[in-house]
């Protein structure tokens, strides 16, 4: 079941039912191809990922759910977080809470606006006005989550897997009652290591052999922007053992960051899908197969 909701005129938002009380969420009229969750429970509903903040995603979850509402971030890039801040609080693992506090707080809501203009489709455009739908990114209380850590919804549990590879301190929410894990950007198509907040595939490695651990658990992943069934993860553990052994296609592309990098796996010309038919893939930077992994927090001076 499909549902929507008309704000200011413009229906920011839809949402489809994906298992019992558990809805996927997304902006609509294709502003942003960044996907987030609601789950309820006996007791909270909890909202993963908060996508790019186009609409008043916390007064859409309301026509929903009528339980008090928890938010909790895979990771801290903007695509995940910028609904943030129509919540007073979120969760997240430790190591994205610099990230998130110096590159994502601090953005107006007028940049917030004339960003949703830029992708919004024209029809919506003369429509949109800079109303309650979009807010200052500011400063909030952040909760941390680590490894093994549990929501308890009071009817389902949700636990947190740490997978930190895409970002430092990315993370998994199995949902043991619907089988589910809500990956976010930890295991897809198209997993970027190529950022400056990633860590080196070694260490990405080690943490998919830990998300192995869980496989068992789980046979959905519903991520950040696809979904795939619990096998990709499989080929994510194939194709990363390849770069680390040199073995990988070395595909070369421009990054997203405007800098070269290597993709495991190569792409069809002009295109996402692997030539050779297979799903997961890896952006990645040849400086940063093999380390140094920060296993410290590092506070500098800016």
């Amino acid at each position: 079941m499909e549902r929507g909701k008309e704000m200011a005129g413009i229906t920011y938002f839809c949402a489809e039912e994906i298992a019992q009380k558990s809805w996927m969420i997304k902006n609509v009229g294709g502003s942003t191809p960044a996907i987030c969750y609601l789950v309820e429970g006996r007791d909270y509903a909890l909202l993963i990922d908060s996508i790019i903040g186009i609409g008043n995603l916390k007064a859409f979850c309301e026509t929903l759910t009528d339980k008090p509402i928890k938010l909790v971030n895979t990771h801290a890039h903007s695509d995940h977080v910028g609904g943030n801040f129509h919540f007073d609080h979120c969760y997240m693992h430790p190591l994205d809470v610099g990230f998130f506090q110096t590159s994502c707080v601090g953005i107006s809501k007028e940049q917030v606006f004339e960003f949703a203009k830029n992708v919004a489709p024209e029809e919506f455009r003369e429509k949109m006005i800079p109303d309650d739908n979009f807010a200052d990114w500011k400063p909030m209380k952040v909760f941390l989550v680590n490894d093994g850590d549990v929501f308890d919804l009071g009817d389902r549990k949700i636990e947190v897997v740490y997978v930190g590879g895409h970002t430092a301190g990315s993370i998994v929410l199995i949902d043991h009652k619907t089988r589910i894990a809500y990956a976010g950007d930890a295991c897809n198509g198209n997993t970027l290591l190529e950022f400056e907040n990633s860590l080196p595939v070694v260490s990405y490695m080690k943490n998919l052999l830990h998300l192995k651990e869980h496989q068992s658990e789980f046979d959905m992943m519903y991520g950040g922007h696809e979904v795939f069934d619990a096998s990709i993860l499989d080929e994510a553990i194939e194709t990363v053992a390849k770069v680390i052994a040199g073995t990988d296609d070395k595909y070369e592309k421009t990054g997203m960051m405007g800098t070269p990098v290597f993709y495991a796996a190569a792409k069809i010309e002009n295109g996402y899908a692997r030539v050779d038919g297979k799903r997961f893939n890896v952006s990645y930077v040849p400086t940063n197969v093999y380390g140094p992994e920060e296993t410290k927090q590092v506070i500098a001076a800016e």
